[in-house]
């Protein structure tokens, strides 16, 4: 039996979060990318502690939902699976650029912009940037994988030049000594220029962790 697939563009209602309030005391912009198996509001409480006057923070969502476990229980979201990839990275990268221009548009003069992607979120992000041009200050790449498969000299975004800050825990589950050196690989062969912070922790985004990379590298 032979099955014809096929794709249809249709609207959908996209979710995402916020903290603070855009006004001309804003310094810093956020646009918050969050991990696999979470939702938006999950990244926006890691920034607990900032002050709401000078931090303004954008979480969107993965546009796919699902069930943690199974059928019930907690609905967490994803930005994209193995199945239709390419389709669901044109998908979200238009919606990503929709919302991040929809706030950067209204940001006053001298606010920096910070991409920050966790895991998945990471990932994205640099997926995102590659396909489209996006004016941005700094990238913090939280525990996240730069996509071997892109020439990020082709890039709509000039990622490599300016510095990726790419922070780590050294318990990290999802890593390795192999996979370290291939993502070395991937920075050397694209020519990006990455400042490392590595420090004691596991798979997720410590605030503590946070705030030392906001005074590090973009406070100053």
């Amino acid at each position: 039996m032979q099955i014809n697939k096929h794709t249809l563009q249709v609207n959908k209602t996209a979710h995402y979060a916020s903290y603070g309030e855009l006004s001309d005391s804003t310094k810093y912009f956020w646009f918050v990318l969050h991990g696999s198996h979470m939702l938006c509001e999950q990244m926006i409480y890691k920034f607990e502690g900032f002050n709401p006057k000078e931090h303004f923070v954008i979480a969107p969502e993965g546009l796919s939902r699902f069930y943690l476990k199974g059928f019930s229980g907690d609905v967490v979201a994803t930005w994209m699976t193995k199945q239709d990839r390419l389709t669901e990275i044109d998908d979200f990268s238009i919606y990503l650029s929709d919302l991040y221009e929809k706030y950067t548009n209204q940001i006053p003069k001298g606010c920096k912009r910070i991409i920050f992607g966790f895991s998945q979120g990471g990932t994205s992000a640099f997926r995102w940037m590659y396909k489209n041009k996006v004016s941005y200050d700094k990238i913090l790449a939280y525990s996240s994988w730069i996509p071997e498969d892109l020439d990020f000299s082709k890039s709509q975004t000039p990622i490599h030049e300016k510095k990726i800050i790419y922070t780590i825990g050294k318990q990290d589950q999802f890593t390795s000594e192999e996979k370290r050196a291939l993502l070395k690989e991937i920075i050397r062969r694209n020519g990006l220029h990455v400042d490392f912070e590595y420090y004691d922790g596991m798979h997720r985004v410590e605030k503590k962790q946070l705030k030392y990379i906001f005074k590090k590298h973009i406070m100053v």
